[in-house]
C-alpha cells in the first residue's frame, strides 16, 4: 500500500507564507495601479481581482475550514488550522460572504476554477466573484484574511518554537514589509486588524 508523506507543520506554514506574501504583493498592486478599460467589457484589473480572490479562498479554507469542508471536495489530504494545528480562529466578516455573496464556494468554484455551464452559459444566474464593490470590498476582505494569517502564523512560530527554513522566513519577512507600505492605503488599513 503505497501510502502518501504528511507534510510537515514546517512545511505546510511555508506553503501559507507563500500564499499570504502572494496576495499581500497582488493587493498591493491593486492598490497602486490606475486601470485602463479597452473596447472590451473587462477592466484591466481584472486579472488582479481574479487572483486575489482565490488567494483569499486557499487562504479562508485553511485558516477556517473543518474536516467537513475537506470530505465535501472529497480531499484526505487537505490542511486546515483547525484540525493540523489545533487552532480556532474567529473568523471575520467578510465582504460579500455567506450563500448569497460573491465570496462564496460555490460562485468561486463556478466562475474562477472550473468552465461549468453557468459559467458559459448563465453567467447572471449564480452571485459572480466579478467583485460587486469592486477592488475596494476584495481589498478589505484581503486585509482581513492576511490579518489573521499573521496572527495564525506569529502564534505558531512563538507558541511551538517552530524552525522555519530561510525561505520561510523571508516570505515572512517580504510579508512584513509589503503590509507596511499597504497601510499607507486607507482601505486596507481600515480592515487589517
Amino acid at each position: 500500500m503505497n501510502t502518501k508523506k504528511k507534510a510537515s507543520n514546517a512545511e505546510i506554514l511555508k506553503q501559507i507564507l507563500y500564499e499570504m506574501l502572494t496576495l499581500a504583493y497582488t493587493v498591493e498592486l491593486l492598490e497602486k495601479n490606475k486601470w485602463h478599460k479597452g473596447q472590451s467589457h473587462i477592466d484591466s484589473s481584472e486579472p488582479l481581482l481574479t487572483t486575489a480572490t482565490i488567494k483569499i479562498r486557499i487562504l479562508y479554507d485553511f485558516l477556517f475550514g473543518s474536516e467537513a469542508a475537506s470530505k465535501a471536495v472529497d480531499a484526505k489530504d487537505i490542511y486546515s488550522a483547525v484540525n493540523d494545528f489545533g487552532t480556532k480562529i474567529k473568523k471575520p466578516s467578510l465582504v460579500g460572504c455567506g450563500p448569497k455573496g460573491m465570496f462564496s464556494r460555490e460562485s468561486i468554484d463556478k466562475y474562477l476554477l472550473h468552465f461549468t455551464e453557468e459559467r458559459i452559459s448563465k453567467p447572471k444566474e449564480l452571485p459572480e466573484p466579478k467583485f460587486k464593490g469592486g477592488s475596494e470590498s476584495v481589498v478589505k476582505n484581503s486585509a482581513m484574511i492576511l490579518a489573521s494569517a499573521e496572527k495564525f502564523i506569529d502564534a505558531q512560530v512563538k507558541g511551538s518554537f517552530m524552525n522555519l527554513n530561510q525561505e520561510s522566513e523571508n516570505y515572512m519577512k517580504d510579508f512584513k514589509q509589503v503590509v507596511i507600505r499597504l497601510k499607507a492605503y486607507p482601505t486596507f488599513t481600515a480592515s487589517y486588524q
